[in-house]
């Protein structure tokens, strides 16, 4: 069992060493810490087969992994944490969970998301090879973000064994595949019962129209996406897009450009650029003059006024 305790840093870079030990072991995300003084965090992590269990506790952290951590840095699991202490929000795929100490809850590393912890946490967090889940759960992809309640019958056992696993320091190679493959597979009986016919699974539509939203929000900086290109990714016709997104009240290049839009409000808000041209060329404008013209009509005044109000807050 490998452990980590920012503990053994000096206090100074306490935050940074967590930064990069989470960023190395999931996935590249920005990380926040939501509290001022100093800085605790622990983490024990060992190997079930294909499966990687940690027991974490940490104090408030926001962890987000936006588009450009998508591409820039690609991983391909999906990860289940069962919360012991704390409260979580996480949201993906236009969802947003609450997670409370016994919760359940799946979120996937091929997109991005947003995992807040208001307050000090404490969770068992599981990490499971996108071919495995799939195997079990073809719908994975779509049930992200979705609580599996830990205090029903399936999900209290799939919390108790995920948690129990923690505890685990398994040296027989054998021993660790066997209880990571019945970790699965208890985990997949419990989304089966908990989650099929829920109103807030998304039908075959809503995961269409998720799989797109994900697709523009990793390319937002491509000047050429259009119609055409996010049809053929999605293996669609351009009609049958186009319709997915009429039933949503738009149209896909509307939501691109809204979204383009609200990419370099949240740029400029943040100081995240220096220059406004730097900020709408990352978003995919190749007008300057348009960008300014569109971002005023829909903000209320021009980007340069906004970069410069933030230079100075």
């Amino acid at each position: 069992m490998d452990q980590f305790d920012v503990q053994s840093v000096k206090e100074a870079d306490r935050f940074a060493y967590w930064h990069e030990e989470i960023c190395r072991t999931y996935c590249r995300a920005e990380t926040r810490a939501l509290e001022r003084g100093m800085f605790h965090g622990r983490l024990a992590r060992s190997q079930l087969g294909s499966l990687e269990v940690s027991d974490i506790a940490c104090d408030a952290t926001r962890y987000e992994r936006q588009a450009c951590d998508v591409r820039g840095a690609p991983s391909d699991e999906f990860l289940l944490s069962v919360l012991r202490e704390g409260e979580g929000r996480l949201s993906q795929g236009g969802r947003d969970a609450l997670q409370r100490p016994g919760d359940v809850v799946i979120y996937d590393t091929a997109r991005a998301f947003q995992y807040a912890f208001p307050q000090h946490y404490h969770m068992v967090l599981l990490k499971i090879p996108r071919r495995a889940m799939l195997a079990r759960v073809p719908e994975a992809e779509r049930l992200t973000s979705i609580i599996i309640d830990g205090k029903t019958p399936l999900g209290g056992l799939a919390a108790s064994m995920i948690q129990n696993a923690a505890a685990l320091d398994l040296r027989e190679t054998a021993a660790a595949a066997k209880v990571g493959t019945s970790i699965i597979d208890v985990i997949a009986a419990a989304i089966d019962v908990e989650l099929a016919g829920r109103a807030e699974a998304p039908n075959r539509h809503d995961a269409l129209f998720e799989r797109a939203r994900d697709y523009v929000a990793t390319r937002l900086d491509d000047p050429d996406l259009d119609v055409d290109s996010i049809a053929k990714a999605l293996y669609v016709s351009e009609s049958t897009l186009g319709r997915i997104f009429a039933a949503h009240g738009t149209t896909i290049m509307r939501y691109l450009w809204q979204q383009r839009l609200e990419a370099s409000h949240r740029a400029l808000t943040e100081g995240r650029a220096a220059q406004v041209t730097e900020v709408a060329l990352s978003c995919g404008f190749t007008s300057f003059s348009h960008f300014s013209r569109a971002f005023k009509s829909a903000y209320g005044q021009s980007p340069n006024k906004l970069l410069r109000a933030t230079a100075e807050s």
